[in-house]
């Protein structure tokens, strides 16, 4: 059986998770097949990249088209080697292969800790430009907005006019590994400090019932506590979870992919991402019925 379109329809909420956001890609598809009307959409870090492509296509196939042709792009290649160096997983690799990257991390953690950012805003600015058009708000297909943290005022900032681009860039500015983006009077940084599931923002801004998708890391696991930079990306991991636990509470309905299994790094498993969202819609969408 197969939903239909309802006149209220929903509010879509989809949270950060780096890589493991790939699968709004396989959520969006579902809602998509199934006829569920979507009313506007909100996002964080990477529910507002996957949010935005939506918003702006309209088509949750070609959203994945798009993103499968960057992730196979030499500009990805020459610049996602710092996000594979810290996403792999040591013990599947070779002597050599170790060393290597060990050095690399290394070289990451240093420029990490003596300058702004791994990456400057003008690779952001044009690794975005394989996603986006130079739009504004304004012209989207749905209505959208996207969360992002101010690191003066340390509060949420809910960003839905004016120009796409520097809104969803600062979304998703990992502190540390991107620049934060200057908006306004705000200095902003990715949304997942203050709000990963931007449920509330997606309340307050559109009404209606909110469809939140959650992609987090399992935190129950084994996970590499050598360094202080491990250290202190694990801790924000754990305050992450138990925040997107309580803003998950007051979303309608909440879908939850099986993908914590991948790092935020993780994204060339676009396959396996999207899958894992399809599924889980597929399950959730058959409750309501």
């Amino acid at each position: 059986m197969r939903i239909r379109t309802k006149k209220t329809g929903f509010v879509l909420a989809l949270g950060g998770g780096g890589a493991r956001g790939l699968a709004h890609i396989g959520v969006l598809k579902v809602l998509e097949r199934e006829g569920v009307d979507i009313k506007a959409i909100t996002g964080t870090s990477m529910g507002a990249v996957i949010g935005a492509m939506y918003a702006v296509y309209r088509d949750a196939v070609e959203v994945e088209e798009i993103v499968r042709k960057f992730l196979s792009s030499s500009f990805h290649e020459k610049y996602a080697k710092a996000f594979f160096i810290l996403s792999e997983d040591p013990d599947v690799l070779h002597a050599p292969e170790k060393i290597a990257r060990g050095l690399g991390k290394r070289f990451l953690y240093v420029k990490a800790a003596s300058t702004r950012a791994v990456f400057s805003s003008d690779i952001l600015d044009e690794a975005f430009r394989h996603l986006l058009p130079d739009v504004r708000f304004s012209d989207l297909e749905v209505p959208f907005a996207c969360v992002a943290t101010d690191l003066q005022t340390g509060k949420e900032v809910i960003l839905d006019r004016g120009r796409l681009l520097p809104s969803v860039i600062a979304s998703s500015s990992i502190p540390g590994f991107m620049d934060p983006i200057r908006i306004s009077q705000h200095l902003l940084v990715d949304g997942s400090t203050v709000s990963v599931v931007p449920v509330a923002a997606a309340r307050r801004l559109f009404g209606g019932k909110v469809l939140a998708v959650e992609v987090p890391m399992d935190l129950e696991r084994d996970a590499p506590l050598d360094t202080a930079f491990e250290i202190a990306m694990r801790a924000a991991e754990i305050t992450g979870y138990h925040l997107s636990q309580t803003q998950l509470s007051n979303a309608d309905v909440s879908i939850h992919p099986k993908v914590g299994k991948f790092t935020w790094a993780n994204f060339d498993k676009l396959d396996e991402m999207i899958r894992a969202g399809e599924v889980a819609a597929q399950k959730t969408l058959s409750s309501l019925i």
